[in-house]
């Protein structure tokens, strides 16, 4: 064969060879076309699980459970129960925030400011809210939200002690500080100056027991905040501030350590709408109002009252209040300063017994023996009702409550004169601050002929709702004292319901108990 031929053929082979291999539909391009085939499905499947695997970040989960987990210590700053009724500055801003965000509030309160940090490390809560103050050495463990409030840390004593210099002169004298606290960390860094400075830290206890120990002189210093301090010391009398540690520090909210800021960011996000808004401010204005007019003297006298002729009424008072839909520390309160819980007072004016009532009043309200305590009592508790319903719709707590209560003492025709005097000067007659500041024109010739009713005592007025409000600042803590004792500190104690608040003292959410 020649030559030509073998080169044809062999030219033929490798052609057909090269198409097989190389080809369209060769081999090597179905093997490439399968391996890139599979390389999509890897990559399918691997988004698939991803998909299936990635949670939701934290915020969204909590909005999907409809639960926003909390744990509270119990403080009257923190949480506290009155006759079955939650409060406290931190329980509000939790609720506020768990109604902000359209969930429920799950709650769980704990013994030990460690326990509360713990399980917010775990990320069994999802906040921790117990008056925490931002230090260095609880920055390790968890994420800080923005402050809420600024506190000191103090040192309180008996006032029979001369106060101190520094905190080195405590000496050898007693000095407790509540275990885990800010104010453990405070004076170990204080130590490092103050190397002879010495102090004993407790468990299973509040600052609000503290001051009652330092009162009794069962210890003779502790340390505390500035803002539990002013709540409490209407119902402390004896305690005073010895030395203050610091120049403040601020109160926030504690989260887990995360890279999932979502929570941390609505939350800071609710707050600054919060104090943007004016309620913040307002709801810590309502809290301390009545600590404003502390009187030592007065407070004591209270004290002594409190033990020796409140309980003979305290039944009573609650079933009226029930009855009549008034919250019973406001009746005693009244009635504390109407008569000092004597069922047989007396007046030179001619009013009488435990709610020292005028015989028209009486009579318009059954009562036909005004030294009955229980037809005092129920009598006066109907009047103030009555008072309060009379006032305009738009007048709104906790102003409402101030108006009756001074109508209660003036009369409702010489408030509406010094309503109608405080809108002659340009100013709000629906608020009771406004009001407050123009009382005293009922006793000035020039304004009071100009007014239907006339002359009135307008600064007893003052003086009389002021007193209400401080009585009922240092019964509330007597109440909430009572409460403390029933607490089994041992058991967590955890609600899926939030409990309801409290329907009668004044509001700034709804309508927050008046706290201690």
């Amino acid at each position: 064969m020649r030559p030509s031929y073998w080169r044809h053929k062999f030219r033929t082979l490798a052609e057909g060879l090269f198409r097989y291999l190389y080809g369209p539909k060769g081999l090597l391009a179905r093997k490439r076309m399968a391996i890139r085939a599979a390389l999509i499905l890897i990559v399918l499947f691997a988004a698939f699980l991803q998909s299936r695997h990635a949670e939701p970040d934290l915020l969204q989960q909590i909005l999907d459970g409809g639960e926003l987990r909390v744990g509270f210590r119990l403080g009257p700053l923190i949480y506290f129960e009155r006759d079955e009724e939650a409060g406290g500055l931190d329980y509000y801003i939790m609720q506020a925030f768990a109604d902000h965000l359209g969930v429920g509030l799950e709650w769980e309160l704990m013994d030990e400011i460690s326990q509360v940090l713990s399980a917010v490390q775990t990320g069994s809560l999802d906040i921790a809210a117990a008056n925490l103050s931002v230090t260095p050495e609880r920055q390790e463990l968890v994420d800080f939200s923005a402050p809420y409030l600024d506190v000191e840390s103090i040192v309180v004593q008996h006032s029979s002690r001369p106060p101190l210099a520094s905190i080195a002169e405590v000496g050898d004298a007693s000095l407790v500080v509540i275990e885990g606290s800010s104010h453990a960390e405070l004076l170990r860094r204080l130590k490092q100056e103050h190397t002879n400075l010495q102090w004993q830290e407790e468990s299973d206890t509040l600052m609000f027991q503290l001051m009652e120990r330092v009162q009794n002189r069962e210890i003779d210093y502790a340390v505390i905040d500035s803002s539990i301090y002013e709540l409490e010391r209407g119902f402390f009398p004896r305690v005073e501030i010895a030395n203050r540690l610091d120049e403040g520090s601020p109160l926030a909210f504690a989260l887990q350590k995360s890279e999932d800021l979502s929570l941390m960011n609505a939350l800071d996000d609710f707050l600054e709408e919060f104090r943007n808004s004016g309620e913040l401010d307002q709801l810590v204005a309502e809290i301390y109002s009545n600590s404003e007019n502390f009187d030592v003297a007065g407070s004591l006298v209270l004290r002594e009252r409190i033990e020796s002729r409140l309980p003979q009424f305290e039944d009573l008072f609650r079933s009226v209040g029930k009855e009549i839909d008034i919250d019973w520390i406001l009746l005693a309160a009244v009635a504390y300063q109407e008569s000092h819980w004597n069922p047989s007072a007396r007046s030179y004016t001619g009013v009488r017994g435990l709610m020292m009532l005028t015989l028209p009043t009486a009579g318009q309200y059954g009562v036909t023996n005004r030294l009955d305590a229980e037809q005092s009592l129920r009598g006066g508790a109907q009047h103030l009702k009555s008072l309060i319903g009379r006032l305009p719709d738009r007048i709104a707590e906790p102003d409402r409550i101030q108006m009756a209560l001074a109508a209660y003492n003036m009369g409702m025709g010489h408030l509406n004169d010094a309503r109608i005097l405080t809108q002659r000067a340009g100013r709000n007659a629906d608020l009771w601050s406004e009001v407050n500041d123009h009382l005293h024109l009922l006793q000035q010739s020039q304004h009071y002929k100009s007014v239907t009713h006339g002359y009135a005592r307008g600064l007893e007025a003052r003086t009389y709702v002021d007193n209400i409000n401080q009585f009922y600042n240092i019964l509330e803590s007597y109440a909430w004292q009572k409460e403390l004792e029933v607490w089994d500190f041992g058991d967590d104690i955890s609600e899926d319901v939030t409990p309801g608040l409290a329907p009668d003292f004044p509001s700034a959410l709804s309508n927050p108990l008046s706290p201690l």
